[in-house]
């Protein structure tokens, strides 16, 4: 879909945006333009990841932003759109796959400012790209609080790794996306002129998210850890109480298995007291493997 979108009056330049172009539209605004044709591979390649590039007489900046219909991603491809903006003579092109929250709010602030360079509304678009990572962020921050608490409380769900794994791998593809978006914004300081404080702010922003991303990261990781350490908790306390129940059964068990064995000159087989005897020596061997285990602390 074409269509040219409103912008403040006094502003210099025509604003062409593009959703989920076909290979006749982008020739058509190719042609109309002029645009360099290695602009156009980087409209059609849906897999460019944030860059900066500059061609003669265009510039050409690639965003990135969380998709909030992708949310059970775990790539960079699966978890955002691509934003491609370019900035040419008297015209900013912006092509991108569907309609994103961030885009539209961005057209309705521009739309109600004031009059905009090319480099203005770049900036503007790449702060919605930036600040659409922040919802995620906090949601999976939330979520490794009540897997933690779940944990700590023993009510912690046989899937809860796979997912502390998968909120750290998205973590991952959100603190390597800002980053890539702070690499791509550096190199329009030379285009930023006036700007650069609305540059600064959205560098700024951009490194908040990544130094939180990188925290979360950590807490995943640990968390998992923790998870693991006390699993294995677990698992040795089950072990500790099947190594008692051994312990007080395994002598038992060979009292029972030695008079069991019906050897004809077993003179105690033949004695009127013992049966009674043998129990009453069970009774004794338990009770002194109860007093030492007491005494050495291992039934605490």
């Amino acid at each position: 879909m074409l269509r040219n979108l409103s912008l403040p009056e006094g502003s210099s330049f025509t604003w062409v945006d593009l959703v989920d172009p076909t290979e006749g539209e982008m020739a058509d605004v190719a042609g109309r333009y002029g645009l360099h044709p290695a602009v156009v591979r980087d409209f059609l390649n849906q897999p460019h990841l944030p860059k900066f590039e500059r061609l003669p007489g265009q510039q050409i900046l690639i965003l990135r932003a969380y998709d909030e219909v992708a949310k059970r991603g775990d790539t960079i491809q699966a978890m955002t759109r691509r934003l491609v903006v370019l900035m040419m003579e008297g015209v900013v092109i912006t092509v991108h796959r569907r309609e994103q929250p961030f885009f539209t709010q961005a057209v309705a602030h521009v739309a109600g400012g004031a009059a905009l360079r090319p480099e203005q509304l770049a900036l503007s678009l790449s702060a919605g790209a930036v600040r659409s990572f922040d919802e995620p962020l906090k949601e999976s921050e939330d979520k490794l609080d009540q897997i933690e608490a779940a944990l700590f409380s023993r009510r912690i769900p046989h899937l809860a790794l796979k997912q502390v794994y998968g909120l750290k791998r998205r973590c991952a593809v959100i603190k390597r996306t800002l980053a890539r978006i702070t690499t791509a914004l550096s190199h329009m300081k030379e285009q930023a002129g006036d700007d650069q404080g609305l540059l600064a702010d959205v560098v700024e922003e951009a490194d908040r998210l990544q130094t939180w991303a990188d925290e979360l990261l950590e807490s995943a990781t640990h968390l998992m850890n923790l998870e693991l350490n006390v699993a294995s908790q677990r698992t040795n306390e089950v072990m500790r109480v099947l190594t008692v129940f051994s312990a007080f059964f395994l002598p038992l068990t060979f009292i029972a298995g030695v008079y069991g064995m019906n050897f004809r000159r077993m003179p105690e087989l033949e004695h009127r007291l013992g049966y009674p005897l043998v129990l009453a020596a069970m009774v004794l061997t338990a009770f002194g493997i109860w007093a030492w285990f007491r005494r050495k602390g291992w039934l605490r």
